[in-house]
């Protein structure tokens, strides 16, 4: 059983780099990363936090739908930020799934944010030591077919290590999103 987790542990050890470690270091906000779980993988993303969710889509799709996946995952796709403080790292992400309320989809509607499952993963010392779960806002900033204002979209994170928490926030049309900021605690 241990050795189900190392690889995807090894593997969390390998994200981000750099550029998560200048936004940490300035107290900056981080724009979520976006990943998609089509192709199945070791990520941790897929093996550690959305499992229950990528297992629930494809059952979906095979029992309800009656569609073969083909190898496939269902579409399931998420937004990930993640930290380093010390011997921890934490992810934080939000997932676009069946259980995100999606809000006005018209034609002719302004593009608001899903809300949807939020997950804040504690890794430490290579175990995982925390998940923690809310509702967080999803935006779907990858589809071409967004109006340009729409383009930049995107959620962003937070974290203080000296208060242990997360900050979250949304950003539609160049604006931010008063109901999507938040604040999670990682005690």
């Amino acid at each position: 059983m241990r050795f189900k987790f190392a690889v995807p542990i090894i593997a969390l050890l390998a994200i981000p780099g750099s550029a998560v470690a200048q936004n940490q270091a300035a107290g900056g906000w981080q724009a979520m990363s976006y990943y998609s779980f089509e192709t199945p993988s070791n990520d941790p993303l897929q093996t550690l936090v959305w499992p229950d969710v990528i297992r629930e889509a494809n059952a979906y799709v095979t029992t309800e739908l009656k569609r073969p996946l083909g190898g496939k995952n269902a579409l399931v796709t998420a937004l990930a930020s993640t930290y380093r403080d010390g011997s921890r790292t934490i992810i934080v992400s939000t997932a676009l799934s069946r259980a995100c309320d999606s809000g006005a989809n018209d034609k002719g509607a302004e593009i608001e944010p899903s809300i949807c499952p939020l997950r804040v993963v504690t890794i430490e010392n290579g175990k995982v030591t925390s998940i923690k779960s809310d509702t967080g806002c999803y935006t779907d900033h990858a589809d071409p077919d967004l109006p340009a204002k729409n383009r930049n979209d995107n959620s962003y994170t937070r974290y203080d290590p000296a208060t242990g928490t997360i900050s979250f926030r949304t950003t539609i049309g160049g604006r931010d999103v008063p109901s999507c900021a938040r604040v999670y605690s990682l005690k």
